[in-house]
C-alpha cells in the first residue's frame, strides 16, 4: 500500500510539472508571454520546491511520515487551481511557487517512508518502483494534452490534475507509518536536524549528494522542460504532434525506472548509476544531432527515456548514507535544494538558444549527464544495507 500511494502522488507530481511545458504554446499566447517569462514560471515552480522541501523533510523527521504528506498535498491542490483561474504572468507565477511549495515533500517523504519499510534485499526494487510514476505520470500529462486539451484547453487540464488527490490521500491514511521513525519517535522530536546535515561525519556526503544531484537535475530539467518547444520550432511539430513523439520516450522511461531498481539491487548502487548516466549523456548528444531523421528520433527518444531510470537509484543511495533521525531531512534538503539551484536552468537554455540555437543549448545537458557520471564514486557502496 505504502508504495502504491507514493507512486501515485509521484505520478500526479510529474504530471504537473510535465503540464506546463507541454501547454506552453497556449499559455505563452494567452497570458502574452515572453519566452524567457515562461522560463520563470518553470523556474519559480523549481525554487518552491526548496522552501518546502527542507521544511517538510525537517517536519518529517520531527512529526512522521504521513502528516507531512497529507499537508503537502492539500498545498499542490490550492496552487493548481490557483494556476489554472490565473489571468496573469504574476498570479501565475504565485501559484507555481505555492505548487513548487506543496509538491516538494512527496519525494523525500516518500523515499524515506518506502526505505523505511521494506526489507534492505529489495529497497532498490521498491523505489524503483514508486520512481517509476514518474513517466507514467509524463504520459498522462502527454495523453491530457492529445485528448482533453482540445476540448476544455490549458486551464481546464490543470483543474483536472487536482481530481485524483483525494485518492491519494485515502490510500497514505491507509499506510502504516515507517516503523524506525516510530521507534526513535522521542529521539527525532527532540530537535529540528537540519543542521547535523552540515556537521561531522555527514558534512561531506551532503555536499557530493548535493552536487550529484544538481549535475543530474541540470541535465533533465535543461533538456525536458524544452523539449517540447524544440519539436515546435525545430523540427516543425504542433503541440499534439510533439506529444505524440514524447510518449515513446516516456514507455522507455517507465521501463527503465523499473528495471534500475533490479539492476541496483544486482550490481549495486554506484555502477548502476554510473552506467545510466553516462549512457544518458550519450543519448541526448546523438538525439540533437542535426543529421537525425523524424523515424530516428522516435527510436532515439525511446533509449533517451529508458536511461532516465537512474532517478531510481536516488532515493535509495540517500536513504541508505543518512540516519532515521535525519533521514528525511537529508533527502528532503538534498534533492530539492538541487531543484532549487537548477532555477537557473531553464532560463540558461532559453537564453542560449536565442543565441546559440537550441542544439547547443540543450547539449549542455549531455555534459552535466557525464559529469553526474563520475561524481558517483565518491560514495561508498551502500547495497543491501540495513538502516539505523
Amino acid at each position: 500500500m505504502t508504495i502504491v500511494a507514493v507512486m501515485l502522488g509521484w505520478i500526479f507530481e510529474a504530471l504537473d510539472f510535465m503540464l506546463l511545458p507541454l501547454l506552453a504554446v497556449p499559455i505563452m499566447g494567452e497570458l502574452s508571454l515572453s519566452k524567457m517569462d515562461f522560463s520563470y514560471l518553470i523556474s519559480v515552480g523549481l525554487l518552491g520546491t526548496v522552501l518546502g522541501g527542507v521544511l517538510a523533510g525537517m517536519l518529517a523527521d520531527k512529526f512522521g511520515r504521513r502528516k507531512v504528506l497529507y499537508s503537502s498535498l492539500l498545498m499542490y491542490s490550492l496552487g493548481t487551481i490557483m494556476l489554472s483561474l490565473s489571468q496573469s504572468f504574476q498570479v501565475a507565477s504565485v501559484a507555481r511557487l505555492i505548487i513548487g511549495i506543496g509538491l516538494s515533500a512527496e519525494w523525500s517523504t516518500g523515499m524515506a517512508l518506502i526505505s523505511e519499510n521494506v526489507p534492505a534485499k529489495c529497497r532498490g526494487k521498491a523505489v524503483g518502483l514508486a520512481q517509476s510514476g514518474w513517466p507514467v505520470g509524463v504520459m498522462l500529462a502527454i495523453l491530457m494534452v492529445m485528448e482533453v486539451y482540445p476540448h476544455i484547453g490549458w486551464r481546464g487540464c490543470f483543474l483536472a490534475a487536482v481530481l485524483p488527490v483525494p485518492l491519494i490521500i485515502f490510500l497514505i491514511s491507509r499506510s502504516p507509518e515507517s516503523k524506525l521513525w516510530l521507534s526513535r519517535g522521542r529521539e527525532t522530536r527532540t530537535k529540528i536536524p537540519l543542521t547535523e546535515l552540515f556537521k561531522k561525519p555527514y558534512v561531506k556526503t551532503t555536499l557530493l549528494a548535493l552536487l550529484m544531484n544538481v549535475l543530474a537535475m541540470f541535465s533533465y530539467w535543461m533538456f525536458w522542460s524544452w523539449i517540447p518547444t524544440y519539436l515546435y520550432e525545430e523540427r516543425g511539430l504542433d503541440v499534439v504532434k510533439s506529444a505524440e513523439w514524447l510518449i515513446t520516450t516516456q514507455v522507455g522511461a517507465w521501463l527503465g525506472y523499473i528495471s534500475y531498481g533490479y539492476f541496483q539491487d544486482r550490481v549495486g548502487r554506484r555502477p548502476a548509476w554510473a552506467v545510466f548516466t553516462a549512457t544518458e549523456a550519450l543519448a541526448i548528444f546523438i538525439y540533437l544531432s542535426p543529421g537525425i531523421t523524424k523515424d530516428m528520433l522516435l527510436f532515439l527518444g525511446f533509449i533517451l527515456g529508458y536511461f532516465t531510470g537512474f532517478w531510481s537509484g536516488f532515493g535509495a543511495l540517500l536513504s541508505e548514507l543518512f540516519p532515521t533521525r535525519i533521514r528525511s531531512t537529508a533527502l528532503g534538503f538534498v534533492f530539492n535544494a538541487g531543484r532549487a539551484i537548477n532555477f537557473i536552468s531553464p532560463s540558461l537554455v532559453a537564453l542560449l538558444s536565442s543565441i546559440y540555437g537550441w542544439n547547443t543549448a540543450l547539449s549542455t545537458a549531455s555534459i552535466a549527464a557525464l559529469l553526474a557520471s563520475l561524481i558517483i564514486w565518491a560514495f561508498p557502496e551502500t547495497r543491501g544495507k540495513e538502516l539505523d
